[in-house]
């Protein structure tokens, strides 16, 4: 199962986790080793479509960046990838009409879809070389039937990511078949796993 590290951009300045501590570019080259997977949660592009497009640019001088900035149309998603995206995370709530021909056209690295606390799970959009990200502050995998269940038939299909911190949970999404976990790179957690 993948570790991967998170952080996120808010106003300009990065963050070590989701609502972590200020972080400068210098702190997270010194944190995370060299070519480390990196998943940028950017809310300057999700809430106020202004994507951090030069800071990705300077963040793939040491990263393998997954960014989730919340495109909104093809453009978007184009100038993500120009700035150093390898991954992409695509979230409906912002572009419920997601051409996904169409970036599947412009990429072929891997493509996502977040889910923030869904609970229908109803993922139509859903298709072979697509995965999930499942954004739930407390998931509790272990103790409901009903999420573990579903998570269990999605990873069956597709790779499926949890952000979770935590790492007492980590056996359990084993037993799902989760392909990884997104932890705050702040979490202590995330430290014990060498991040």
């Amino acid at each position: 199962m993948n570790i991967i590290p998170l952080i996120s951009i808010k106003k300009g300045q990065l963050y070590d986790g989701r609502n972590g501590a200020a972080l400068s570019i210098d702190e997270l080259f010194i944190r995370i080793e060299k070519d480390t997977m990196l998943y940028v949660l950017d809310y300057d592009g999700i809430e106020h479509i202004n994507p951090n497009l030069e800071l990705y640019q300077k963040l793939t001088e040491h990263c393998i960046l997954w960014i989730d900035d919340g495109p909104r149309r093809l453009d978007d998603v184009m100038d993500t990838i120009m700035a150093g995206a390898t991954n992409l995370t695509l979230r409906t709530a912002l572009w419920p009409d997601v051409d996904i021909p169409g970036v599947l056209e412009l990429t072929d690295d891997e493509i996502y879809f977040a889910l923030d606390q869904e609970k229908s799970y109803n993922l139509p959009y859903m298709q072979e070389g697509i995965g999930a990200v499942f954004f739930e502050d407390d998931p509790q995998i272990s103790g409901d039937f009903t999420t573990g269940s579903m998570i269990k038939d999605l990873a069956a299909k597709y790779n499926i990511y949890l952000y979770t911190g935590v790492s007492t949970t980590h056996p359990r999404l084993e037993e799902l078949g989760v392909a990884g976990v997104l932890v705050d790179l702040g979490k202590k957690e995330g430290e014990q796993h060498g991040l």
